[in-house]
């Protein structure tokens, strides 16, 4: 006899709809009837045919995330840990699995999403690191492709999004610190193309034009969110500053590695609140953004517009975060 899911179905004495979503890991079913369908699957043998059901419902019930770093860097960047896992615990929730892997920066942008679409690999895409004019975006919306975007930039105001308030977070930090009396706060940003760096830099312009004071173009820097990257640019930094807005809390700890070196103390401000932020010495004062409700929702979305079409954005608050680093003489 050849066995499928209506056989299980009827020896466990339930619908085809639980097994299939005790297959999937749904939390829908409870405990006891998840074991009583797992133990005929087992005395019968039944191996689901998942690629047979992929093609009779046309989906394979995965999420890709291709993050265009290198592995070692997203390994080494706390962010992305919390968010994957959240990401996937979400997705779990209703029998999607996310499909993660890495691109290096150069390559181009569209060639893994050309292959999972060609070859119907996923059923939608969760885009990190949203860019002005995104070449990923315009390829996903021109193959009528379903996905989600963390991260808001002013062409993509149709699609999907969630995204945590960088503006009003860069604003709070910069406020802060010229509220304590500096004046020339170096601003270490993140990639200039990046919507997330877009919004902290207006955020931290905001801040200096609220208070009536000019802003000088030779205090913002580029780096690439990562330690070594604020190490040396502080390091590097010739002109004069009172204090340091690092736009991630990386950045910020490899600029007080730097100001150390330089026996230099001046406040220093993070964004992000990584686990390390509240570890090093001085522990480090910053904009704390809910990277767990990130994951989570931007994997409800993509839930979402797969399941209902429905297209959901949201913009999460921030929290500032007083410790050591900017309570200095």
């Amino acid at each position: 006899m050849r066995l499928n899911i209506a056989e299980v179905a009827k020896r466990a004495g339930v619908s085809t709809a639980t097994v299939s979503r005790v297959l999937n890991n749904s939390p829908l079913v409870s405990r006891r009837t998840r074991e009583k369908v797992l133990e005929v699957i087992k005395e019968l043998g039944y191996v689901p045919n998942h690629v047979a059901r992929s093609l009779r419902s046309k989906k394979t019930g995965l999420v890709a995330t291709i993050i265009p770093y290198s592995a070692d860097y997203v390994f080494n960047f706390p962010y992305f840990s919390i968010f994957i896992r959240e990401v996937t615990k979400r997705l779990a929730e209703d029998g999607y699995h996310l499909l993660l892997t890495t691109e290096e920066p150069d390559d181009d942008p569209v060639r893994i999403y050309r292959t999972f679409l060609d070859r119907k690999i996923v059923d939608g895409f969760i885009i990190l690191d949203l860019k002005e004019n995104d070449e990923r975006v315009k390829f996903l919306k021109d193959r009528m492709a379903k996905f989600v975007v963390v991260g808001r930039a002013k062409d993509c105001d149709d699609l999907p999004s969630v995204d945590t308030d960088n503006m009003s977070g860069a604003y709070k930090a910069t406020s802060y610190l010229l509220d304590r009396g500096c004046r020339r706060v170096l601003f270490i940003n993140g990639p200039k193309e990046h919507s997330v760096s877009i919004w902290r830099k207006e955020g931290y312009k905001a801040a200096y034009k609220k208070k009536g004071l000019k802003i000088e173009k030779s205090l913002i820097l580029n780096g690439d969110f990562m330690e070594t990257s604020g190490y040396e640019l502080v390091k590097n930094f010739r002109g004069r500053f009172d204090a340091i807005f690092a736009a991630s809390d990386l950045m910020a700890i490899g600029a007080l590695k730097a100001l150390k070196e330089m026996n230099r103390i001046v406040p220093v401000m993070g964004f992000d609140d990584i686990p390390q932020a509240s570890m090093v010495t001085p522990t480090l004062s910053t904009i704390r953004q809910p990277i767990d409700r990130v994951g989570y929702e931007v994997a409800d979305s993509i839930v979402s517009y797969l399941e209902k079409g429905e297209k959901i954005s949201k913009v999460l608050d921030v929290e500032l975060i007083i410790r050591e680093s900017t309570e200095v003489d």
